[in-house]
């Protein structure tokens, strides 16, 4: 007999009311932690502790413990996004060889996974099947049959492939049926802004990430005299380029939030990535001038603070630009050969397997890229390239079906501001995808969009 079985009847009743009690101060303790409004200033401040005192993998941990308490203690699983997205991000510290967090991951994986499985099961829902349920399956059907008599096994289930088949496919599915059946719950915020908050912060939190490594190598800095080799520089830029519009919602509470998307823009123009200068500085216009015409009120202001930043932008590109991407423009040509190569390998994988492809997870072109991160896959950096090499027919079939669905998604909800908005991030991080990995990376990139068009879903049904 145990302990609390033996224990009178009056005395286990208590305990039981007393640990209800508890969970219950928990329930409201997290709630109004994930309402307050400085809960993402706070793990922003935890970020920039972390860069300035070189305890990533420190501050990795803390967000994972946050986000298990939220998983115990809230059934809003939105409340675990911004611990799970700055976990993501933080780890680019370790961009040079991801690998090396393999021997800690499991201390984090574990208890998430539990807390996760919890929260599912306490706090289940029905399960809402959505508008892209069936490109889902195909999209996660394609990366799994494709390279089918080609890709070899020990690629195939090697575990970082296994970790992009998986991720890009079945796990942004069944992301995609947590997150539709959990937004059926009433809230009394609003979602599409605090996920904009949300994106936002992740954006500063790369700018203080690059403002450490400034700091860091101030030095290198001063007597090179230009942008410094920033190796996770395109991951990066991916990340800007996905939070930059968030600005088209957020300046509505404030013109302040203007400050912020700035210091992104001036980030990443620092990281040195050549599509982030071009196709950031592109969103950048389009988000600014959207937001002109969209907030009639603050025209004159607008007028005003326009006028001068253009002048003022202008001249400092004039004068300091050239000589900032002096290194990035010489050593462009190599790159660019580079990037051909991979458009010209990824068309004779499609020629020679044109049903299934070579497989997502086929390392064979690999001796070919220079650049390799240990801990990542064989990237073509071209988006349309990595589908018809890896999947070939089946993924052109797949790809293009979900492609078809969102883009239908967004003109039906195109005369929303917030639907728009979302619009240009996907904008953003595609023309990213043409260029860099991009939407081939499962979190946060791909889960993030899954997110938003979930959202987006949801926000169509008040059409």
């Amino acid at each position: 007999m145990s302990f609390t079985q033996s224990l009178p009847a009056y005395l286990k009743t208590s305990e039981v009311y007393m640990l209800k009690k508890l969970f219950k101060k928990g329930q409201t303790a997290a709630e109004a932690v994930w309402n307050s409004k400085y809960y993402l200033p706070f793990l922003l401040l935890t970020e920039f502790i972390a860069v300035f005192c070189d305890a990533a993998l420190e501050c990795m941990y803390f967000y994972v413990f946050l986000c298990v308490l939220f998983m115990i203690f809230s059934d809003d699983l939105l409340s675990i996004i911004p611990t799970v997205m700055f976990t993501l991000l933080t780890s680019v510290s370790y961009y040079k060889d991801f690998s090396v967090l393999t021997q800690y991951m499991w201390y984090a994986i574990v208890p998430f996974a539990l807390a996760l499985l919890f929260n599912l099961i306490y706090y289940r829902r029905k399960i809402v099947f959505g508008k892209l349920t069936y490109p889902y399956i195909a999209v996660s059907a394609a990366l799994i049959i494709g390279g089918v008599g080609v890709i070899s096994a020990d690629d195939y289930f090697e575990p970082i492939g296994l970790y992009y088949t998986l991720g890009l496919g079945l796990g942004q599915f069944v992301l995609y049926l947590i997150f539709r059946s959990r937004l059926e719950n009433e809230c009394s915020y609003d979602r599409v802004e605090r996920v904009a908050r949300i994106l936002y912060t992740g954006g500063l939190l790369f700018v203080v990430v690059v403002l450490g490594f400034y700091i860091q190598n101030l030095d290198k800095f001063i007597e090179k005299g230009g942008v410094l080799f920033f190796k996770q520089r395109n991951f990066v830029t991916s990340v800007f380029l996905m939070v930059i519009p968030m600005i088209c919602i957020l300046v509505r509470r404030s013109n302040l939030y203007l400050i912020g998307t700035v210091l992104m823009y001036i980030a990443m123009i620092m990281t040195g990535s050549r599509s982030g200068l071009l196709f950031g500085s592109f969103l950048l216009l389009v988000c600014l001038a959207y937001i002109y015409i969209k907030n009639k009120k603050h025209r004159r202001f607008y007028n005003w603070l326009f006028g001068v930043s253009i002048v003022v932008i202008a001249a400092l590109a004039i004068t300091f630009l050239p000589q900032l991407y002096a290194a990035r423009i010489e050593n462009a040509a190599v790159g660019d050969k580079t990037r051909i190569e991979f458009i010209k390998l990824g068309v004779e994988n499609f020629l020679a397997h044109p049903i299934f492809g070579i497989g997502i997870a086929n390392m064979k072109d690999v001796g070919i890229f220079k650049a390799y991160v240990p801990g990542s896959l064989m990237f073509y950096h071209n988006a349309v390239i990595q589908v018809i090499s890896s999947m070939g027919l089946v993924g052109v079939a797949a790809y293009g079906w979900m492609l078809f669905s969102r883009l239908k998604m967004l003109w039906i909800g195109r005369k929303r501001k917030r639907i728009a908005v979302f619009a240009l991030s996907y904008i953003g991080i595609g023309l990213m995808s043409m260029t860099n990995p991009g939407i081939f990376c499962p979190f946060p990139e791909a889960g993030l969009i899954t997110l938003m068009f979930a959202i987006i879903e949801k926000e169509e049904e008040k059409i």
